[in-house]
């Protein structure tokens, strides 16, 4: 708009001076009323030239300007650094994160806030210096030695010409979320309970020393914890593992030890400096005798504990061997074990490790199939029953037997589900036949809900109740009354028979049998393979069928492999007979009787 007026002004001016030459000749009036004129538009002239020079003043914000300005201010800790990278202007914010006022931070070099980090302010020098911005996390050292933690950046700041002037510093405060940061990974690595760092930080600690040098482990299991927190209660129990804990630590075998709270009531005591055989031990030994004797105090009550410790020593794999030496000592009900190498506990380890994935495998695959075992009767020379076995299928098309993958699988979460599918395919494969069929239960069936469940949903889908006979083994928690009794008094609700497994073996109780009421005895194979040879094998087996048949029940004789121990069996009055010598296990069903063509009666 300006513009215009100059434009208009210098065009009403050239005017007015053409009128006035024009009218120099009229008369005095007509040329002073022009004069006038010319006069009114120097002086307009000289305003508008005035307005148009006058000198910048100081730029008005809007009201959107201004709180864009006050969100930066108050959102960001920024300060002025000059060339000298000397403080020259905070604001607020950057006060109050470093517990300041502004005239304690005015010309403070930046290095009094990096006194820890001096490759950090290095690196910020070096990269100003080539006038690009710095970018990163900063732990500023701020009074009484606390620390802040920022987000920062710093930005060379040039004037109109491009000549660098000074630098900006913009911090965002990350104090807090690295303290909930520490606070997080302090749980991560440490015990709740023990306040003990965890298996997490032993990991750490080993891998810092991995393949430098010898290093010893300790694993160290509270016996019968479970039962501890069954009688006095689980916060009594939790005083035990604190107690445990305070415990081990004031006898840690060497001032190198360090003590470790790994799952459960498990401890662990690692040694990262070399610590010879001997001395460990020694250790051990007078640890179990010690905790033995002492015991623990909680609550007033005086609790008594023994360990279960499990030792290695070595550059790598300590936790896997320790582990190993652990089950070892449990197994073998010894207070310590210390891993051999000798002792190829690593090659069991690892065979168990593949015969899982060999019955995850088979699961999967429905490789699990069912094989048959004929078993004779005695008085009329038929085969009227078979025992149902378990085999896994190789790719091969030959098969894995019992012996190779049932002990382990019976200590893994896989065996009910194998449990359940050979239960199911023996049903499967005498729903048609005329034939009795047994099929094998462990304490662990008969404890498991599902596979109960499942047993008594067959029984009741093929209603041939009548042709299954349980087998029960005699040494596997037949003691638990009540759970085998209430589980015999349903089975034979639906007309099922109960047999008696492996009688015979170890620690028989005869009076078992007569609480059970079962309605077959199986005679222990190992009693009847040499019972040709021994004649104490014979006193043990015609005492066993003789009391069987005053409790009522059929005895069946296993691994009957010939034809001088078939003779013997039956002249002592055994109802049945299996082994190799009736016949071997098979996929198919047998029921052409092929040994009674062959038997010498």
């Amino acid at each position: 708009m300006l513009k215009n007026a100059k434009l208009f002004l210098n065009f009403f001016m050239i005017i007015t001076i053409i009128c006035l030459f024009i009218s120099i000749e009229k008369d005095e009036k007509t040329v002073s009323v022009i004069f006038a004129f010319l006069l009114f538009g120097l002086v307009l002239y000289s305003l508008i030239r005035a307005i148009s020079f006058k000198p910048l003043q100081k730029t008005e914000y809007s009201n959107s300007d201004k709180a864009y300005l006050n969100a930066f201010e108050n959102s960001a800790s920024i300060a002025k650094i000059g060339l000298d990278l000397q403080i020259k202007y905070v604001n607020r914010s950057f006060c109050q994160l470093t517990l300041s006022t502004k005239e304690e931070c005015l010309n403070k070099g930046l290095d009094s806030f990096l006194q820890d980090q001096q490759d950090v302010y290095t690196e910020i020098c070096e990269t100003l210096k080539q006038n690009q911005s710095w970018d990163g996390i900063l732990m500023l050292t701020v009074k009484h030695n606390n620390q802040a933690h920022v987000k920062c950046t710093i930005e060379p700041i040039k004037d109109n010409n491009g000549a660098l002037i000074e630098f900006l510093l913009i911090a965002h405060d990350l104090t807090e979320l690295a303290i909930s940061k520490k606070i997080i990974q302090d749980k991560m690595y440490i015990d709740s309970q023990t306040k003990l760092p965890n298996r997490l930080q032993l990991i750490k600690e080993k891998i810092k020393l991995l393949n430098k040098h010898s290093m010893t482990l300790i694993l160290i299991n509270i016996d019968s914890f479970q039962a501890i927190n069954s009688i006095y209660g689980n916060q009594i129990g939790d005083e035990v593992l604190i107690a445990t804990a305070n415990w081990l630590k004031a006898n840690l075998p060497c001032t190198e030890a360090k003590l470790f709270k790994l799952e459960a009531d498990v401890f662990a005591i690692f040694i990262p400096a070399p610590y010879e055989e001997e001395e460990l031990k020694t250790y051990l030994n007078e640890m179990s005798k010690k905790i033995s004797k002492e015991g623990l105090l909680c609550s007033g009550i005086g609790i008594n504990i023994t360990f279960t410790i499990g030792a290695a020593q070595g550059e790598a794999d300590l936790l896997k061997l320790a582990s190993i030496a652990y089950k070892v000592a449990k197994k073998d009900q010894k207070s310590f074990w210390i891993y051999d190498i000798k002792s190829n506990k690593e090659e069991e380890y690892i065979q168990s490790i593949k015969t899982i994935h060999l019955l995850k495998k088979a699961l999967k695959e429905d490789q699990i199939i069912p094989y048959f075992q004929p078993i004779l009767n005695l008085k009329n020379n038929h085969i009227d029953k078979y025992e149902t076995l378990m085999r896994i299928k190789k790719d091969d098309g030959s098969v894995h037997t019992p012996n190779e993958f049932l002990n382990i699988a019976k200590h893994s979460k896989l065996y009910p589900a194998i449990s359940r599918d050979i239960i199911g395919k023996a049903f499967d494969t005498f729903r048609f036949s005329s034939n009795q069929f047994s099929i094998n239960l462990s304490f662990l069936d008969i404890s498991n809900q599902h596979t109960l469940d499942f047993i008594f949903e067959k029984m009741s889908e093929y209603t041939i109740g009548s042709w299954v006979i349980f087998e029960i083994v005699e040494s596997e928690g037949i003691n638990n009354y009540h759970t085998i009794l209430q589980f015999i008094e349903k089975a034979k609700s639906y007309g099922a028979k109960i047999a008696i497994d492996d009688f015979g073996s170890g620690y028989s109780n005869f009076e078992r049998l007569v609480k059970l009421q079962p309605d077959f005895i199986k005679i222990d194979g190992g009693l009847i393979k040499n019972i040709d040879k021994n004649d104490d094998m014979k006193i043990i087996t015609q005492t066993i069928v003789n009391f069987s048949n005053k409790l009522g029940a059929k005895t069946i004789a296993e691994y009957v492999h010939s034809q001088e121990i078939f003779d013997i069996i039956k002249k002592m009055g055994v109802d049945y007979a299996q082994g190799f010598h009736i016949g071997k296990p098979s996929p198919i069903l047998d029921n052409n009787n092929n040994f009674i063509k062959n038997l010498i009666l």
